[in-house]
């Protein structure tokens, strides 16, 4: 037997205790962090569109189809950089395509904090996306590098979260700077937070490979070679893998493409209308509508961690993804008969923690049907599809208000449909074991 086949069973527990946790105490959280800034960048546009101040100053008062323009148009360029992005981490590495991400990207908030028509604050939006765009490919690559296949559930949740933390930390702090300061404001604040806080803990935790780290021992080190798909024999879809000709002609590499599209057709559509939705249509205030945002995601978030590690626990993603999808799109639907503003918070918050149980498990299973050296690659087509296939929900939903007089209900069920389809494609996988 291989040293590596033995270090997949468990690497022996004198070899396990003396490796080093730099993946732990360095990489996880410097993603973390990355992810929680990048989220504030992309969702303070929800809270801001919700601003009567921002709507009045810019005459968009009663355009919901131009205020979803400026979600949309970001995802876009989101979806359409991705793929270059994807060949830009595999020729220089993750560590330098995330610092200049990160340098693109505070410099467009400041733009966009001065921007003087809509015209002007779509286009930052949309360099936004192309600077932000880095982010997946980027990530994903850190994790099948940094961390062996039975952590990468724990692993996946912990810069996951960074996605509800973001629009969560949005609610409170976005809001209480706009009502305080203004909403050209937030935007130069967020800037500088992506500059001293992410910006150095890049440069100086992270590494593209663990043998690169100066932390890392030869224990860590060999504990995350020999954990990988290629080694751990206990892997889950390492067999199918195998007997694939290669990650594009793999059906289920394209299977979780297809629920993650409509993933983001759910959330997109949900995230970006949901401060609307309670200030207009339940009728709280703005500053409510903000900080019940907050509650959300926060929820959600502990949701995260705890299906991350349930799902290592188990070593199934698939079920996971499946049951989480289809109670979100049944929470969704349930929310918008209820007459009781409470009660359809509740749902509301429900429907979203099911969500992201189900697409933060089906974002691992990307690790179980592609191999480190191409999982920047592949990413990078992945977030292109997925990105540029859900950007339309929230300018279709801003349409659809627009012709209903402000009804969400048509809307909601777009979305909530959206989600049994990607509920599906999960039931399909789960079959074959993953």
């Amino acid at each position: 037997m291989s040293s590596t086949t033995i270090g997949a069973a468990g690497a022996g527990v004198g070899e396990a205790s003396a490796a080093s946790r730099v993946r732990w105490f360095a990489v996880a959280p410097t993603l973390l962090v990355v992810w929680i800034v990048g989220m504030l960048d992309k969702s303070n546009i929800s809270i801001v569109i919700a601003d009567p101040g921002f709507l009045t100053e810019m005459g968009l008062q009663g355009k919901q189809a131009l205020l979803g323009w400026l979600t949309t148009g970001l995802i876009i360029s989101y979806g359409v950089a991705a793929p270059a992005w994807g060949l830009v981490v595999t020729a220089i590495g993750a560590r330098r395509a995330m610092m200049a991400s990160l340098i693109l990207w505070a410099v467009v908030c400041v733009v966009a904090g001065l921007s003087a028509s809509f015209g002007a604050l779509l286009a930052a939006r949309i360099v936004l996306g192309i600077a932000e765009a880095a982010l997946y490919p980027i990530t994903v690559s850190m994790v099948a590098h940094w961390f062996p296949m039975r952590e990468r559930g724990r692993a996946t949740a912990s810069w996951w979260i960074g996605t509800m933390i973001g629009p969560m930390v949005t609610g409170a702090l976005v809001t209480w700077l706009i009502v305080n300061f203004g909403w050209r404001a937030q935007f130069h604040v967020l800037a500088a937070l992506a500059v001293f806080l992410p910006l150095p803990m890049v440069y100086f935790l992270l590494r593209d490979t663990p043998r690169a780290h100066p932390g890392v021992n030869d224990a860590e080190a060999s504990l995350i070679e020999a954990g990988s798909i290629e080694h751990d024999q206990s892997a889950p879809g390492r067999i199918l893998r195998a007997r694939s000709k290669g990650w594009l002609s793999n059906h289920r590499y394209w299977l979780i493409i297809v629920s993650t599209i409509f993933n983001s057709i759910f959330f997109w559509g949900w995230s970006s209308w949901m401060p609307t939705y309670l200030k207009t249509a339940r009728h709280f205030s703005f500053s409510k509508a903000g900080y019940l945002t907050f509650v959300m995601y926060g929820c959600a978030t502990l949701t995260i961690l705890l299906f991350g590690r349930f799902s290592d626990r188990i070593y199934r993603r698939a079920p996971i993804a499946g049951a989480g999808w289809l109670l979100a799109g049944v929470f969704l639907l349930s929310a918008t008969l209820v007459s009781d503003a409470s009660t359809a918070v509740v749902l509301m918050t429900a429907s979203l923690c099911a969500q992201q149980a189900g697409v933060s498990s089906a974002h691992m299973l990307f690790h179980s049907v592609v191999g480190a050296k191409d999982i920047a690659k592949s990413q990078g087509y992945a977030t292109a599809l997925q990105q540029i296939l859900g950007s339309f929900s929230p300018v279709l939903i801003g349409y659809l208000l627009e012709g209903s007089g402000g009804d969400f209900t048509l809307g909601f069920v777009i979305l909530a449909g959206a989600a049994v389809v990607a509920a599906s494609c999960m039931a399909a996988l789960a079959k074959e074991g993953l």
